[in-house]
């Protein structure tokens, strides 16, 4: 359901309707320049509101074509998901949500730290990918999902030495189709400073690595009662703003106008 009540104009995550997203061919046939580095100093948190997996240093970075002044350092992977199969993932297609849906938060290069970035209108680029339930485990997220018994509970925290977050982006030729818009964050504050870019393409996870997700309490280990976490927000007012494509989908998205210069 719409959760029209949120406060602020660019209150995220929304539901995205096809039908009434606007093409804008400076999208169209993307190139995304990956540079994750699979080793370093990464450590997996539990906060109680969410599961994150924070990188430290500065050598992993994100280049994009039609964003050929900016570059982005990644900061941190957080993880969403519920109790229900196609109820887990923040962001909406048409109303229909996913098993979960995994974030990638970047912070532009022109500042040395998040909270820096997240004072600008341009300082955070948030990248979106649904996770598709399926039979078969993701091998990809096994090491991080093998962790999980570490950080069951709230303030739980673990050093890992490897994940390959590169493996967590769609295959280049997936790349190509995906949403962008102008909104916030997903856990409080919720500030208004987030571009987001949703790939259609999803990453398949396991009902298994699902449920081992759903372990996940909010609470801490002392606490006489226990709580899952189930870290979503629900669809926020899109207040009029313009969701973009990459590409023109079977429902027929405008063009009205974006054309490249």
């Amino acid at each position: 359901m719409l959760n029209v009540s949120a406060l602020g104009r660019y209150p995220s995550p929304i539901d995205i309707v096809p039908v009434i997203t606007v093409f804008d061919e400076r999208l169209q046939n993307a190139e995304f320049r990956v540079e994750y580095h699979s080793t370093g100093e990464f450590y997996a948190t539990n906060t109680g509101d969410a599961l994150r997996l924070i990188r430290e240093g500065n050598d992993s970075e994100l280049a994009i074509s039609f964003l050929p002044e900016e570059q982005y350092h990644l900061d941190m992977l957080t993880w969403h998901w519920s109790t229900e199969p196609m109820n887990g993932s923040e962001h909406t297609i048409g109303g229909v949500g996913y098993a979960g849906e995994l974030h990638l938060i970047h912070r532009n290069t022109r500042f040395s730290t998040m909270e820096m970035a997240l004072k600008q209108p341009n300082g955070m680029l948030a990248i979106a990918i649904f996770l598709n339930e399926s039979h078969d485990e993701n091998p990809v997220i096994t090491p991080f999902i093998e962790l999980l018994p570490n950080i069951t509970y709230k303030g739980n925290e673990i050093r890992i030495a490897q994940f390959n977050f590169g493996g967590l982006f769609p295959p280049p030729e997936k790349t190509k189709e995906f949403w962008m818009y102008e909104g916030s964050e997903t856990v409080e504050p919720f500030r208004e400073t987030v571009q987001w870019l949703i790939f259609r393409s999803a990453l398949p996870i396991s009902s298994l690595q699902l449920d081992c997700l759903r372990e996940i309490r909010a609470g801490g280990y002392d606490e006489e009662r226990e709580t899952s976490m189930v870290p979503i927000r629900s669809p926020q007012s899109p207040n009029s703003r313009t969701v973009v494509c990459s590409f023109r989908s079977a429902a027929g998205a405008p063009n009205f106008g974006f054309n490249k210069q």
